[in-house]
């Protein structure tokens, strides 16, 4: 059956929402390799439709976890197993908003089962499954990036394995945003200079003017953003 790229003709008009279809949500993940792939990394999709992306990255990223790892479920004693911690942290490391509710629900679904998916006859215990859920709702989540990134809240997990706990902290996307602009990579050799540009970061670039001719050759400037 032919993919559906839009839900309705309305929504394209209003919104401009046209779904990516698979086999170029494939190719586009290919180009983000190894990264995008590994279990630690995070992932964060700020129009995400129904989920296109978002299923893709997350079996990328589970099938990273290390098959060591999936043992016969019998075994274990503990409530959340390794294997289960291991997938609630790559589910963490995956962000994602749209605009619309029914993409959110149906994308945060998706997800859920392509977690069943993965772990196929392996019997979960009814922490995990709480906690999936958990997880997804707080990270899949209804919202316009366009609008105030302030109140936009996501929440990182940090698990201690040995624990098996989460440390939790609360992040709003206009402080992710920040955090980049104040993050930068560099070799041994190139520290002093990386620590240097981050004290003093070249200024930003001013948004150009433009002049607007008005009746009797009065002029007057008005500020564009150019997107």
């Amino acid at each position: 059956a032919a993919q559906k790229l839009i839900k309705s003709k309305h929504r394209v008009k209003e919104f401009g929402e046209v779904f990516t279809p698979e086999n170029i949500v494939k190719q586009m993940c290919d180009l983000c390799e190894p990264d995008i792939s590994a279990v630690d990394k995070k992932i964060f999709e700020p129009t995400c439709g129904n989920g296109n992306f978002l299923v893709e990255i997350l079996r990328r990223k589970l099938t990273s976890i290390p098959k060591k790892l999936r043992k016969n479920p019998s075994l274990a004693k503990a409530s959340i197993t390794d294997f289960e911690l291991h997938i609630l942290w790559v589910v963490s490391n995956i962000y994602a908003i749209d605009i619309q509710q029914d993409n959110v629900s149906e994308a945060r679904r998706r997800m859920q089962n392509v977690v069943f998916d993965f772990v196929n006859n392996y019997k979960n215990s009814a922490d995990f499954l709480s906690a999936l859920n958990t997880i997804i709702e707080a990270n899949i989540i209804v919202g316009n990036t366009l609008s105030d990134p302030s109140k936009i809240i996501f929440f990182d997990f940090t698990p201690d394995f040995e624990a098996k706990t989460f440390t939790i902290s609360k992040h709003t996307l206009k402080e992710i945003e920040h955090t980049f602009e104040n993050t930068t990579t560099a070799n041994a050799l190139k520290l002093k200079q990386a620590i240097q540009q981050l004290k003093s970061p070249p200024p930003k670039k001013q948004r150009p003017s433009l002049t607007i001719k008005k009746p009797k050759h009065k002029q007057n400037k008005v500020q564009i953003g150019l997107f």
